[in-house]
């Protein structure tokens, strides 16, 4: 039981890691100052 116990936190733990990894992969890409620069917002 404990090693199912150790094998499932370790496997949260590295979900954990890759998601935030991912997350903050993506969050740098996607800058929304970026996209006004490129394209502004029309005035009416």
């Amino acid at each position: 039981m404990a090693l199912y116990t150790v094998t499932v936190l370790g496997f949260t733990a590295i979900m954990g890691i890759v998601g935030y990894v991912i997350l903050h992969y993506f969050g740098k890409g996607m800058n929304s100052k970026d996209a006004s620069t490129i394209d502004p917002k029309p005035f009416q």
